[in-house]
């Protein structure tokens, strides 16, 4: 199997040496061959000129730049259309997912085209963080009933997936939750798996600003409008009968 796994990557110097060094340990001999693909989303600070050093020392990372900080959805959209080997993931460059864990998601693709981890802990998140994950999840299975405990950890794509959704977010909290709706819609099947999640050990997390939350909310919201607005009336060919 082959592997394209995606960073986006904002500010992240103080990261990114040791989450790079982590990931080519964690893929080295586990696939036939794999990729990282650093998205440097207009950083100020070295994370930049550090993707391009490791780059120049690693065959297997390939380094894009956003001319100018664009946000984490339009980051990660442009890493995944990059993405050219046939199973596909992405991480955060604070590492919170380990990719030694890779291969017990890969194990279910022989029923699957999407799966989906599920945080077991959310060490690290303050009181608010927890409220707002809370939240979010719950109403993405109320409102989508996809009855997924997690949307927004980490996922592993068939290549195929992401050639087929067109996404149209620019948010960071409704990226990942859109792709998963909208594969589903199309009949791609999804499974979950429990998998450990590691808290930030550095730099600054951008998810809970409440522009971020509110912006997420925004978009789910108009997501359901308008699939409830263009669905089909019951009793008509596409609808329940």
């Amino acid at each position: 199997m082959n592997i394209s796994v995606v960073y986006p990557a904002f500010n992240e110097a103080g990261n990114i040496e040791r989450t790079i060094a982590r990931s080519l340990d964690a893929l080295g001999g586990k696939f036939d061959q794999f990729e990282l693909i650093i998205v440097d989303d207009g950083s100020t600070d070295a994370t930049g000129a550090m993707a391009e050093q490791l780059a120049r020392r690693h065959p297997e990372i390939v380094v894009l730049h956003n001319e100018h900080n664009q946000g984490l959805a339009p980051t990660l959209l442009r890493g995944l259309r990059r993405a050219r080997f046939e199973l596909v993931t992405y991480n955060g460059m604070d590492y919170p997912f380990d990719l030694a864990d890779l291969p017990k998601m890969a194990a279910l693709l022989d029923h699957a085209d999407i799966v989906v981890a599920s945080r077991m802990q959310h060490a690290g998140y303050t009181c608010y963080r927890k409220i707002i994950s809370y939240t979010n999840r719950a109403m993405l299975r109320w409102l989508f009933n996809l009855p997924l405990r997690d949307f927004n950890f980490v996922q592993l794509f068939r290549k195929e997936v992401l050639d087929a959704v067109e996404v149209h977010s620019r948010s960071a909290g409704f990226v990942a939750p859109e792709i998963i709706l909208r594969a589903h819609s199309q009949g791609f099947r999804i499974v979950s798996v429990d998998i450990a999640y590691y808290p930030r050990l550095a730099g600054e997390p951008s998810c809970g600003r409440p522009s971020v939350v509110l912006g997420s909310l925004w978009e789910l919201l108009s997501f359901y409008w308008n699939r409830r607005k263009f669905a089909p009336p019951t009793g008509v060919a596409g609808g329940p009968s």
